[in-house]
């Protein structure tokens, strides 16, 4: 008797993790869900087939493949020019080496006390009027998805918006990666094996031993799991979600066409 209580209880321990992992599931999917799952695919694949010098600018390398590692391949595949701007130093034998061209915005680590660094931001102005780029990808400091936010993409992340909505840059097309609103779809299928194993080595480097390989293994699983959040709403088994960003320079037309911000409503303005 008691055998069969216990095996009861742990059934239904068994059964109510389950449900509730499913429920959770459910709800990280209605989250990352663009009300236009359709017109965020299309968006994504005019966004690859119209970059052609690429600017990317993050606050750590070794978060860059799990955020943002899908759409850097699907751009490199069809011959945009990709510069990522980042900390000092740059990685050696980085797993993206013949994807893009790494530049210090710093010669250390970006600096976190502070929500705002004059050095970054002139930094990346002037990385910015060299190259004259098509378009910008960088975190999104507004509507992050909470787990993946550090302060070090924060920082650069709204450097970049205070650059792009204050005019102070050649115009760019302006996207957010790592964002809970998402408009924009770029569907990786044809990478994600290649952005999966470049999660895991990533992760495995910036740790050591056992922490390593665990680290490894966590980054692959949450590399196919975002990808399968956000791929799912639109039919493809695997997507990363952007947010288009207006900058305050853009037409009319351009405007209206990105400040839908995929939660079903229009895109409050992003204020400096």
């Amino acid at each position: 008797m008691a055998q069969n209580t216990w095996l009861r209880r742990a059934m239904l321990v068994t059964g109510a993790v389950a449900v509730s992992g499913w429920a959770a599931y459910r709800a990280a999917e209605r989250a990352l869900r663009p009300a236009q799952p359709q017109l965020a695919l299309a968006r994504g694949h005019r966004l690859l087939y119209r970059s052609h010098r690429v600017l990317v600018a993050v606050g750590r390398w070794e978060d860059m493949e799990l955020l943002i590692g899908g759409t850097l391949r699907m751009l490199a595949r069809i011959g945009s020019e990709i510069t990522i701007a980042g900390p000092g130093p740059v990685p050696v034998n980085p797993t993206w080496r013949e994807l893009a061209v790494p530049h210090p915005l710093l010669p250390e680590a970006i600096p976190t006390e502070n929500a705002y660094s004059p050095p970054v931001q002139k930094a990346l102005k002037r990385l910015w009027a060299n190259l004259e780029p098509d378009v910008v990808l960088t975190f999104d400091p507004v509507f992050p998805v909470r787990v993946l936010y550090h302060p070090a993409h924060g920082l650069v992340g709204h450097a970049a918006l205070d650059l792009a909505l204050a005019d102070q840059v050649p115009p760019a097309d302006v996207f957010t990666f790592a964002t809970r609103r998402p408009n924009v779809l770029v569907d990786i299928g044809p990478v994600v094996n290649a952005k999966t194993t470049a999660a895991a080595r990533a992760a495995a480097e910036a740790a050591l031993g056992v922490r390593g390989r665990v680290a490894a293994r966590v980054a692959a699983r949450a590399a196919g799991f975002l990808g399968r959040l956000y791929g799912r709403a639109a039919g493809v088994n695997y997507a990363e979600g952007l947010r288009a960003v207006t900058p305050s320079g853009a037409s009319q037309d351009t405007r209206a066409q990105a400040a839908f911000d995929g939660a079903g409503r229009v895109r409050e303005t992003y204020q400096v």
